[in-house]
C-alpha cells in the first residue's frame, strides 16, 4: 500500500481554497466570567518553566492523548483531505536548559495512525518528533510542528523551517501563568525548504509561509476524562495565512489557507491541555498524565 501523507495546516496551504465551517464563540460567551473549580484529576505540583501554570513543563512530565468521537463533522469538501488521525499521542519533556535570557524546553511527540482502510488489517504509522517552546516572563512560543501549537497532531512531512519570525505577540500570552481574558494575535513569518517524500530525494521549490493566529478565550467548560473531572479553559485559535513560492511560475499566486480555519483548545492549570477539536473534525482528549 503507498504511503499515505497527512495534510496538516501547515502543509494545507498548498491546496486550493475550501471553505470549512466550524462552530465560532460569540462575543458575549468569551466574556462570561470565568468560574474557577479545583479539578478532580491528577495535577502537578512542581513549578514548571517560566512560571507558566497552564502546561506545566516539568522535565519528565508526560501527557498521553486519545482520539475520541467528535461533535461536529468535517464538511464534504474537505473529505478528500482528511488526514489519518492518530490512534495516540504521548508528549514528554525531555529537557528544560536556560538560553540566554529565555528558557529552552524540548519535547518528544510520539504519534501512532492505522492507516489501513481495512478494520481487519492494520498499518501503523508511527512517528517520533522533536519540538521545542521557548519561554520567558513575555512570551511562550510553540514550535509550529507541535502538538500545542494548534492541536494537529504529526507534523509535516518533506517540509523543514529553517527560519520563523514572530513579528507580533506570542503564541500563548500568559497572566499570571494562565490564560487571561483578553484576545491576542500572534503572527508568524517563516522560510520552508521542501523535499520529496517516499525517500524520492527529489527537491522541491522552497518558499514563505505567514499567519495570523488570533486567540480567544471562551468560557471555561467542566470535562469529564478518562483520568478525572476537570474545569478547563477554553482557547479559541482563528488562522489566516498564505504560501508563497520563492521561484513561482508566472501564473502562480500566493496560496491561502483554508477560510475559516478554527480550532479549540482546552487547558486546565497545574495539568496542561486536556482536550482539543481542529478543523478535520479531530478530536484529541487526555488519558493519561504523569506530573511532577
Amino acid at each position: 500500500m503507498p504511503y499515505e501523507p497527512r495534510v496538516r495546516i501547515l502543509s494545507a496551504a498548498f491546496l486550493p481554497l475550501i471553505l470549512v465551517s466550524v462552530i465560532r464563540p460569540t462575543a458575549s460567551e468569551a466574556q462570561k466570567k470565568k468560574v474557577e473549580m479545583p479539578p478532580a484529576g491528577p495535577v502537578g505540583k512542581a513549578a514548571g518553566a517560566c512560571g507558566a501554570r497552564i502546561l506545566p513543563l516539568v522535565e519528565g512530565n508526560k501527557w498521553t492523548y486519545g482520539f475520541v468521537a467528535a461533535p461536529i463533522s468535517p464538511p464534504p469538501e474537505l473529505q478528500k483531505l482528511m488526514p489519518s488521525e492518530p490512534n495516540q499521542i504521548i508528549i514528554t519533556v525531555k529537557s528544560v536548559e536556560p538560553k540566554g535570557l529565555d528558557t529552552l524546553v524540548t519535547l518528544e511527540e510520539k504519534t501512532v495512525a492505522d492507516l489501513s482502510k481495512d478494520p481487519k488489517k492494520h498499518i501503523l504509522d508511527e512517528r517520533t518528533l522533536t519540538t521545542t517552546i521557548t519561554c520567558n516572563r513575555t512570551k511562550f512560543e510553540i514550535s509550529p510542528d507541535s502538538f500545542f501549537f494548534s492541536g494537529e497532531p504529526g507534523g509535516t512531512f518533506g517540509l523543514t523551517f529553517d527560519k520563523v519570525d514572530r513579528p507580533k505577540d506570542t503564541s500563548w500570552k500568559l497572566i499570571n501563568g494562565g490564560i487571561g481574558e483578553g484576545d491576542w494575535r500572534e503572527d508568524i513569518i517563516a522560510h520552508f525548504t521542501r523535499t520529496g517524500i517516499n525517500g524520492s530525494g527529489a527537491k522541491l521549490d522552497s518558499g514563505k509561509l505567514e499567519l495570523e493566529r488570533k486567540f480567544t478565550p471562551a468560557q471555561p467548560e467542566r470535562l469529564n476524562t478518562k483520568i478525572g473531572l476537570y474545569t478547563a479553559e477554553r482557547l479559541v485559535v482563528t488562522t489566516t495565512g498564505r504560501v508563497t513560492l520563492d521561484h513561482p511560475q508566472p501564473e502562480t499566486k500566493a496560496m491561502e489557507l483554508p477560510a475559516n480555519w478554527i480550532n479549540q483548545l482546552w487547558l486546565v492549570p497545574n495539568v496542561g491541555v486536556v482536550q482539543v477539536l481542529n478543523s478535520f473534525a479531530h478530536m484529541y482528549q487526555l488519558t493519561e498524565v504523569q506530573l511532577k
